[in-house]
C-alpha cells in the first residue's frame, strides 16, 4: 500500500480552521507560514473564521495575521473573477474590473455596488430615449454629452478632488461626482450600451473620452461638463505638464491601461495619507493586472 500523500488537501473542519488560526500567533516562523498556507488554501471556508478572529478578543498578532490573511483569499477570489474576464468584451471586463478594484479593497460594499448597477441600467434607459437614433454620429454623441452632464448632472469633484471615493465606480454613480477618469467609465458605459462609439483617452495628468472623425479624433473633458478640448490645447496640456507634445499620448487607452491607472491613482492618494493596508491591497491590484510588483 502506497504512503498517504500529505500534497492532497483535505478539507479543514471548523476545528482545524480555529486551531491553525490559532497558530497564526506561534513565534515559529515555519509553524506560522504553514498555518497560513493551509488556510489560504481553505479559502472562502476559512473566512467567517478568520472574520471572527480578526474582530474579536484574539491576540493582536493573530488579529493581524488574520486581516492579512483575509486580504489575500480576497485577492485570490478577484484574481479568479479577473482571469474569467478575460472572455468577455472589453467594455464589460471595463465595468467589471473597476468593480473589482472597489470590492478588494471595500469588500463590504455589495449592496452598493447591486444599487450601482441598477442606477446604471436606468440611466443607459434614459439615454436610449435622449439620444436620437438617426442622427448623425456627432449629433448622438453630442446628445449623449448633454444628457451626462445637464440631465443627470455628473460633474468633476473640483470641491475633494483627492477623495479616494471619486476613484470607485458605485460612488461616483451614486453621487454624480468624480474624477477624470471615473467619469469617463460613465462615458465609455453608456455609450457602449446604447451604440455610441467613444474610447478612453488616457493622456497623462488628465484622462479625457474622445469620438473618431474620419483619421482624427474629438476630444472630450468629461470632468468639466463635457467641454471639448482641440488636439492643439492637448498637446500644450502635455508640454506644459513636462511632457513631449506628442500625438503618441492622445491615442485610445485599453482596458487594462484604465483600471491600471485606477489604482495607481489610489495608491498616490492612499500613500499621502497613510492609509497603510488600503495602499498594500491598491498595489496588488496593479500587480494583479500587470505583473508587476510595485
Amino acid at each position: 500500500m502506497s504512503p498517504p500523500d500529505d500534497s492532497v488537501d483535505r478539507a479543514l473542519s471548523p476545528g482545524d480552521i480555529a486551531a491553525l488560526i490559532h497558530l497564526l500567533g506561534d513565534e515559529d516562523r515555519w509553524v506560522k507560514e504553514h498555518a497560513r498556507t493551509r488556510l489560504r488554501e481553505a479559502g472562502v471556508r476559512a473566512a467567517p473564521y478568520l472574520e471572527d478572529a480578526r474582530s474579536g478578543d484574539a491576540e493582536p498578532a493573530v488579529r493581524d495575521e488574520s486581516e492579512s490573511l483575509l486580504d489575500d483569499i480576497r485577492l485570490d477570489d478577484l484574481e479568479r473573477d479577473w482571469v474569467a474576464l478575460q472572455a468577455v468584451e472589453e467594455g464589460v471586463a471595463l465595468r467589471e474590473g473597476a468593480f473589482l478594484l472597489e470590492r478588494l479593497i471595500h469588500p463590504d460594499r455589495a449592496g452598493r455596488q447591486a444599487a450601482a448597477r441598477q442606477d446604471l441600467d436606468e440611466i443607459v434607459s434614459g439615454a436610449e430615449m435622449a439620444v436620437p437614433v438617426r442622427a448623425s454620429a456627432a449629433a448622438r454623441f453630442e446628445a449623449l454629452r448633454i444628457y451626462i452632464h445637464e440631465t443627470c448632472g455628473f460633474r468633476g469633484n473640483s470641491d475633494d478632488y483627492y477623495d479616494p471615493e471619486n476613484s470607485f465606480l458605485s460612488t461616483v454613480v451614486a453621487h454624480r461626482t468624480g474624477i477624470p477618469i471615473t467619469l469617463a467609465l460613465v462615458y465609455l458605459e453608456i455609450g457602449r450600451r446604447i451604440g455610441v462609439p467613444i474610447v478612453g483617452v488616457g493622456m497623462p495628468m488628465h484622462f479625457l473620452v474622445a469620438r473618431r472623425t474620419g483619421a482624427s479624433y474629438r476630444f472630450v473633458d468629461p470632468f468639466y461638463s463635457g467641454r471639448e478640448v482641440s488636439r492643439g490645447e492637448c498637446l500644450l496640456l502635455l508640454e506644459r505638464a513636462g511632457y513631449e507634445p506628442a500625438d503618441g499620448y492622445l491615442t485610445p487607452a485599453p482596458v487594462v491601461g484604465i483600471l491600471e491607472r485606477m489604482a495607481r491613482n489610489l495608491t498616490v492618494i492612499y500613500q499621502h495619507s497613510a492609509l497603510e493596508r488600503e495602499l498594500r491591497l491598491a498595489r496588488r491590484f496593479v500587480t494583479m493586472l500587470t505583473g508587476e510588483v510595485v
